[in-house]
């Protein structure tokens, strides 16, 4: 259950930088969604401005036009109805990928949404938070470092590129050395063509990538299911067509093969190292699914894919 104020702020914001700026008092922020509304007690919205945004599938930039809003440490925030959001992972250079992350906000303290150990971000990467307006408009929502800072009014582009559904990171690249894997109980394939059961810990993201082959369709995915909550035992809709994906065929293990849900962490490499005992037998489970991996250093958590016999 994903995607600041001039381009130079906006980007500073996403990497935790300061930038001088007048002061200014955290305030109460309200946003509306089409199944609630969010309050944060204490933040600051900035105007609408351009934000670059990676795609996993092509490596391509692309500008997404986001309302930016800074939170107040250890401030909360309180929630009326259903409020979904997302969670983008955030390079040193501002650039925008998604974590695959996306959950139902609670009322309580806002800083639990910015952990980055929780989305398995390292090194400069750092997080920010993806809110759907009613309205359309898209909010990307990061902690501040406690100092109020006034937005300046921002350089918008002339031709600012149409807003798209929030894409997902690429994984590690292929290790020279890869660590041992802790081997997973056989995962359940997804549901049958047309709809899928729930299973505890999916995410609207998860079942995207596994019925459709990329984490791009979720939010359509949320939208056919009319923002259906993820328990256990829901029957979600299978759309054949989420807008011009389409719809692709359950993983299926032959006599000798297994399936096997990706982890955090997990490459290619160092699964065929825990499985087949050599890394370099990446190559294999990659032929294997090609249906599903764009190529052989692009997977993602919670992805199922099919590990073919010793």
């Amino acid at each position: 259950m994903k995607k600041f104020a001039s381009l130079i702020l906006a980007l500073a914001l996403c990497m935790g930088l300061a930038v001088p700026a007048s002061a200014a008092d955290y305030g109460s922020v309200s946003v509306k969604t089409e199944d609630g509304v969010v309050t944060f007690e204490a933040a600051i919205k900035g105007e609408a401005t351009t934000v670059k945004f990676k795609s996993p599938e092509t490596d391509e930039l692309t500008d997404e036009v986001y309302v930016p809003i800074t939170l107040k440490p250890g401030s909360n925030l309180k929630v009326e109805g259903s409020v979904l959001y997302g969670i983008y992972g955030v390079t040193a250079e501002g650039v925008l990928f998604i974590t695959g992350f996306a959950d139902y906000l609670d009322t309580g303290s806002v800083d639990e949404y910015f952990d980055k150990g929780k989305y398995s971000l390292e090194g400069n990467n750092s997080c920010a938070m993806e809110l759907w307006g009613a309205d359309g408009t898209q909010y990307l929502v990061k902690l501040g470092d406690g100092t109020a800072t006034a937005p300046t009014t921002p350089v918008k582009p002339e031709q600012p590129a149409e807003s798209t559904a929030p894409t997902q990171p690429t994984a590690p690249t292929q290790p020279t050395t890869p660590t041992q894997p802790t081997t997973p109980a056989q995962p359940a394939a997804p549901a049958a063509a047309g709809s899928y059961t729930v299973k505890k810990g999916d995410t609207y993201g998860t079942i995207a990538l596994n019925n459709y082959g990329t984490y791009g369709v979720w939010k359509a995915l949320y939208k056919a299911n009319k923002g259906a909550k993820l328990t256990a035992g829901v029957t979600l809709t299978l759309p054949e067509k989420l807008g011009k994906t389409a719809k692709i065929a359950n993983p299926v293990a032959a006599q000798g093969e297994t399936l096997y849900t990706v982890k955090a962490g997990d490459t290619l490499g160092t699964i065929a190292k825990a499985h087949y005992g050599s890394s370099q037998k990446y190559q294999a489970i990659f032929q294997r699914n090609t249906d599903r991996l764009k190529n052989a250093n692009t997977i993602y958590e919670g992805q199922v894919i099919v590990l073919p016999a010793k």
